[in-house]
């Protein structure tokens, strides 16, 4: 195998870019570099903190989260609150997407409804969720449903923009080859535009994993008494910089996994899309 790298190397710069590519093989070295940049990152971290260039009071260190994150695991309050938040995070997405997907399809069906609706929409999305998050409280209550209110709001519009630009933007020449072929409205729109907006609504509900967390944890900050928004919320207000850190490592870590599952998503539906070239 390394043979074959190496000769496709010397051959073309860009065969030992695909030789990397996890569909032909490469995956082994895409996770040792990254296991490798983790380690040096952690190890510059620690190392910086032991010797006094950083103070630990403002960065913490890897070892004492690491031993956070354990006492949490062991003591089961850390599966509680990751529940909690990942339970909001995923409702409010999932209710935001189907909304903003449907809306913006709606909207580019026609020409009228979107002018109308235009000066509306942005007003509303103008609106800061910071500011709609205490509302959403005395709507919903400071259970789960205000959370969700609040990820929700901002993936509908991340999405309705997406997925209204890619239906907008079909190949209108791709549109009157199927029209001159017999193709109905429904068939242009199930068969053309729908397939066509796919990698806008794909990159759109990429955009919306880290805006539904993001939109979770602030509503736990507001109100809440579980979830790791509140965690981090209750070790910053006790100055403990240990707690906070643990509870980002969680946050980037549940990131890190809703958007794998967004990418394993997007490989099947767009496997019928030849990748660009380099």
């Amino acid at each position: 195998m390394s043979t074959q790298v190496t000769a496709a190397t010397a051959a073309h710069p860009r065969a030992f870019l695909s030789a990397l590519d996890p569909r032909r093989g490469g995956m082994a070295q895409i996770v040792l570099g990254r296991v490798l940049l983790f380690a040096a990152l952690v190890t510059l971290w620690q190392s910086a903190v032991a010797y006094k260039w950083m103070d630990f009071y403002f960065v913490s260190s890897p070892a004492a989260i690491a031993g956070r994150l354990v006492a949490l695991t062991a003591s089961g309050r850390l599966f509680v609150h990751v529940g909690v938040t990942f339970s909001g995070v995923v409702l409010g997405f999932l209710i935001g997407a189907v909304l903003g997907v449907g809306t913006g399809m709606a909207m580019a069906a026609g020409r009228l409804v979107p002018e109308i609706l235009d000066p509306f929409i942005m007003a509303l999305y103008g609106l800061p969720r910071v500011a709609l998050a205490p509302l959403f409280v005395v709507w919903f209550g400071i259970g789960i449903w205000s959370k969700v209110a609040v990820g929700a709001s901002i993936v509908f519009f991340l999405c309705l923009f997406s997925t209204y630009s890619g239906m907008r933007l079909t190949d209108v020449n791709l549109l009157q080859a199927v029209k001159a072929l017999g193709g109905t409205q429904r068939q242009l729109l199930l068969k053309v535009r729908v397939p066509y907006a796919v990698p806008w609504i794909i990159a759109g509900l990429k955009s919306s994993v880290g805006m539904a967390l993001i939109g979770t944890i602030v509503g736990e900050f507001i109100a809440a008494s579980r979830g790791i928004g509140w965690y981090i919320s209750y070790a910053a207000g006790s100055y403990d910089t240990t707690g906070v850190m643990a509870g980002l490592v969680v946050l980037g870590a549940m990131s890190v996994a809703l958007n794998s599952a967004l990418r394993r998503l997007e490989s099947r539906l767009l496997n019928w899309k030849p990748d660009v070239a380099l």
